[in-house]
């Protein structure tokens, strides 16, 4: 009798320590000034731009938001340009120029003469912010418009792919955007690539002159994994993740790309390493979906999103991990 009572604390001490060997638990810092979420972000290795976004009463937001993580500090950002208030937009960081890059997204207006109070469209203008000088302003016209359109650069490229234009311009096809668009920043020339397997949101990132995405919503989560290789400008069907996601960020470190958040399992996690394809999923002491991520320096960051509760609320948290455990065979 001892021995089997022996046996089954051991076999619930093994679980346990499984359950929290697949735990990550972040550090919270200083917050964001106010709750957002689908807002556009991007970093340059020292500070992250939190750009525009939806907050708790569902208004767009004209604001640039700068954070210092060496400070822990967030700054309003000054500048004399005027952001269109939106949400949904897509931020790159282009470092050949020092500049952020803004695509898409969602606006607003207020139509004269109509019972709509508020009509949405596609932002068509590619908006750009200096990190040097910070100073902003437009440069033109996206050929890739849509709302959460996914981007990656990589060799003086931005690769831009997928999103969503049903619900703000049904006249263009209900649904989802299989494009992908390469644009050249530095003479504005844009060039179209071979569409994704199938249209929808998505997120993704390069690493090794390879896109990976990841998941993504076309009516319904996906669990799929795909690959582009900038090389032979092919598209594969690499895998499949244990389980559909979709309202997560996806941001590369290293060998690894890594998915935070997920619009059904909030404090959800995962890291793909890909060199060895292999996946491994986490539950985190974060939760919320279409939120914002990035590394700055080793370290990951996310950073607002949306919690549904009995009232949806904004999250207007900052979470850092260290991602050194990975250099000890994390993954």
């Amino acid at each position: 009798m001892k021995s089997l009572q022996l046996s089954a604390l051991f076999l619930l001490l093994a679980v346990s320590l499984m359950g929290q060997a697949n735990r990550l638990k972040f550090d919270r810092l200083k917050p964001m000034p106010k709750g957002k979420y689908d807002m556009a972000f991007a970093t340059d290795g020292e500070a992250l731009y939190l750009i525009g976004g939806s907050g708790y009463r569902k208004d767009l937001s004209k604001h640039i938001y700068t954070y210092y993580a060496k400070y822990d500090k967030w700054l309003k950002l000054r500048t004399e340009f005027t952001l269109e208030p939106q949400k949904m937009s897509t931020a790159v960081y282009y470092a050949p120029e020092n500049r952020i890059y803004l695509f898409g997204g969602i606006g607003e207006f207020e139509p004269e003469r109509s019972a709509t109070r508020f009509v949405e469209f596609l932002i068509p203008d590619i908006t750009y912010i200096d990190t040097k000088t910070k100073r902003a302003g437009t440069i033109g016209t996206t050929q890739h418009e849509g709302a959460n359109v996914a981007a990656a650069t990589w060799k003086g490229k931005i690769y831009l792919f997928g999103g969503a234009i049903g619900h703000t311009d049904p006249e263009r096809g209900l649904g989802y955007l299989d494009a992908m668009h390469e644009f050249d920043p530095r003479n504005g020339s844009w060039r179209t690539l071979p569409p994704m397997p199938q249209p929808k949101e998505t997120q993704g990132c390069i690493i090794n002159n390879v896109l990976y995405t990841f998941g993504g919503y076309n009516g319904a989560s996906i669990n799929d994994i795909l690959t582009f290789d900038l090389r032979d400008m092919k598209w594969e069907i690499k895998g499949r993740l244990p389980r559909p996601v979709s309202g997560h960020v996806v941001v590369a470190w290293k060998q690894y790309a890594i998915l935070v958040g997920d619009r059904r399992q909030t404090n959800y996690l995962a890291i793909y390493n890909t060199e060895t394809a292999e996946i491994k999923e986490f539950k985190t002491n974060i939760k919320g979906h279409s939120r914002g991520a990035c590394v700055i320096k080793d370290k990951l960051y996310v950073f607002g999103g949306l919690l549904y509760t009995e009232k949806n609320s904004t999250r207007e948290a900052l979470f850092e991990l260290d991602l050194g455990f990975l250099n000890q065979g994390g993954l």
